[in-house]
């Protein structure tokens, strides 16, 4: 490897890192919660993907046809678990850009230049149920790039299209209305 490839990878990995100190920080509200809630997820995408195989070996190897399509409705219960690993992840605010951490999956840096939209939350149920309960809200973040194309899951299932996103909330986010300050003020103006 040359020097100057060398350098070129240490200018993109710089590029995908935050820089500077945090401006704030906004984690799950509950951190133990979302602990439990990680690993429940990680046992049922395990339990599926091992279900999925099962229904698809016993199928060829009994020959019974209606196996694999068991196994096919199987892998589409998938989908909400990994909805729920990518639509509200934990949020650290930078100058240049947030770090976002889901729930199971490796933290990924997002410039602000690739925050393209805040959009109503249609996932989640807003107001207040309940009058000891505080008000529920929510807004949804369309990015341009960065993101893997798992976080494509919330923009379909959102309602948004083939894009991909990410969600905040008052319920899943420590200090929320700074959050959403933050976003919109640095977000992509077309």
């Amino acid at each position: 490897m040359d020097r100057h490839t060398w350098q070129e990878g240490k200018l993109s990995q710089q590029k995908n890192r935050p820089d500077g100190p945090p401006i704030s920080d906004h984690p799950h509200p509950h951190s133990v919660l979302r602990r439990m809630t990680a690993v429940l997820v990680a046992l049922g995408l395990i339990g599926d993907v091992v279900g999925v195989f099962g229904l698809l070996a016993l199928g060829v190897g009994l020959a019974l046809p209606l196996l694999p399509l068991m196994a096919f409705f199987l892998a589409a219960l998938s989908i909400p678990l990994l909805l729920m690993t990518v639509l509200h992840p934990r949020i650290t605010v930078y100058a240049s850009g947030l770090w976002i951490k889901p729930l199971l999956w490796r933290g990924r840096w997002v410039a602000w230049d690739a925050v393209v939209q805040v959009a109503d939350h249609t996932l989640i149920q807003r107001g207040q149920r309940t009058r000891w309960e505080k008000p529920r809200d929510g807004r949804l973040i369309t990015v341009s790039g960065g993101l893997p194309p798992v976080f494509g899951i919330v923009g379909v299932m959102a309602g948004l299209g083939r894009v991909r996103a990410f969600g905040i909330s008052t319920t899943s986010h420590v200090d929320y209305t700074t959050l959403l300050n933050a976003i919109q003020r640095h977000k992509r103006r077309d």
